[in-house]
């Protein structure tokens, strides 16, 4: 899920902005057959729609020039306005395929996450789940950064992982609230997590995938 908003509030700003957020769902769409039937889509080759989240996905438009929306900012929309969207678009039942986050602020993302999730299901958006990406820690994709964004670290000498413990304590907690959801329980909207913390996690992250993606660029 990804959403952009006009760097200016322009007639042709704002249309490119809006034509620019909807192109999010253009493969979609193909495969349904809703555009260019042609190429054979039907609705029934999808049975539910798997969505990606990061703190970093909310920007102006276009993208020369254009700034990140932080979850601070008047103008970020929040995950269970997303997971509602894509429901009103796709019809379908989704799960977030994934999301996560780097270094100390993982639980905080996670708690925002799941409570957003849990809100989009009180509204009546089927969400079957959260898968939590990575669930061990991993290489940079080009430049072999030991990133510090799952669960398990990496192997020792003896195989063994070590696990992030405050990320695991709160998974364990998101896990009671879920299972009482689904026994029927009413939801309750935390909104425990404060998003103008998780700014500076934002462009942290905003960096650190630039740098990758560099890296990658040279590397070619």
């Amino acid at each position: 899920m990804t959403i952009t908003e006009a760097n200016s509030l322009t007639p042709e700003s704002v249309a490119a902005s809006n034509d620019y957020h909807r192109s999010q769902f253009e493969a979609y769409d193909m495969i349904t057959g809703r555009q260019a039937p042609e190429l054979g889509g039907q609705e029934d080759f999808v049975d539910f729609v798997g969505v990606n989240y990061y703190i970093h996905n909310q920007w102006t438009y276009p993208g020369e020039g254009g700034s990140m929306i932080v979850p601070s900012d008047p103008r970020y929309r929040h995950v269970r306005d997303l997971l509602q969207e894509n429901f009103d678009h796709h019809s379908k039942p989704l799960f977030v395929a994934e999301t996560g986050i780097e270094d100390e602020t993982r639980p905080a993302w996670l708690r925002y996450v799941c409570n957003e999730v849990f809100a989009a299901i009180g509204n009546g958006v089927p969400v079957q789940g959260v898968c939590l990406y990575p669930i061990v820690n991993h290489p940079g994709w080009e430049d072999d950064r030991h990133c510090y964004n799952g669960l398990f670290d990496y192997a020792d000498d003896w195989g063994d992982r070590e696990a992030f413990e405050p990320l695991a304590i709160e998974l364990a907690r998101q896990q009671r609230f879920a299972e009482a959801i689904n026994a029927g329980e009413p939801f309750v909207d935390r909104r425990e997590t404060d998003v103008s913390a998780l700014d500076w996690a934002a462009h942290v992250m905003e960096e650190r995938t630039d740098d990758s993606r560099t890296a990658e660029s040279a590397a070619l």
